[in-house]
């Protein structure tokens, strides 16, 4: 079966699809099934339609000048996702009158990760580094365990855990033969399949 692309209704249909729902006279499988639209886009359309009525009734200049989509939901939360997260914090913005826990929610981060700042990395672990660096030199098919048990051996006291979470801080991965199989060779035949 073809997916169907997606549909782009005109207001005026939406609003008589809405005004059939409001009415009740059928119930949302019958006009979705009338309007060969989904029963979840009527319940959409019904609940915009109850929201927008009041305006219709408002007089002057203010209420038409308004715009229907709020400018947050068009631009500002999409485009300040886009970026990660440490560029995310730096646009919040402490002494701004919109509260910080609604700043990161509209950036998209964790309110905890506003108040949460970066730990500097202690000597000890600077250190562990520079000599993780020169090992994954020496033995680039080293993995944690074996660089884990080679440090121990110089008077370090590392676990493999934390070698592990220091390796990928640095970028640093083990060498070794990764699995091959979706490369067929030229030499192999290639057997029909036969459950057609």
């Amino acid at each position: 079966m073809a997916k169907r692309g997606r549909r782009a209704h005109s207001p005026a249909f939406e609003a008589k699809v809405a005004l059939a729902a409001l009415n009740g006279d059928k119930t949302l499988a019958e006009l979705a099934q009338q309007y060969d639209v989904r029963s979840n886009q009527i319940t959409d359309w019904k609940e915009q339609l109850q929201e927008r009525v009041a305006d219709v009734f408002e007089t002057g200049k203010a209420a038409a000048s308004e715009p229907v989509v709020d400018a947050r939901e068009r631009f500002v939360k999409p485009s300040a996702q886009q970026g990660g997260v440490a560029e995310r914090k730096a646009m919040i913005d402490r002494a701004h009158a919109l509260p910080i826990a609604q700043q990161a929610r509209l950036v998209g981060i964790a309110r905890s990760s506003v108040y949460n700042q970066p730990q500097p990395v202690s000597k000890t672990d600077l250190k562990l580094m520079c000599r993780i660096d020169e090992l994954n030199l020496e033995f680039p098919f080293g993995g944690a365990r074996m660089l884990a048990c080679l440090l121990r051996r110089e008077g370090n006291k590392v676990g493999r855990r934390h070698l592990g979470t220091l390796m990928k801080r640095m970028g640093v991965e083990t060498l070794y033969r990764k699995p091959n199989t979706s490369r067929g060779d030229k030499q192999h035949k290639i057997w029909p399949y036969l459950r057609r």
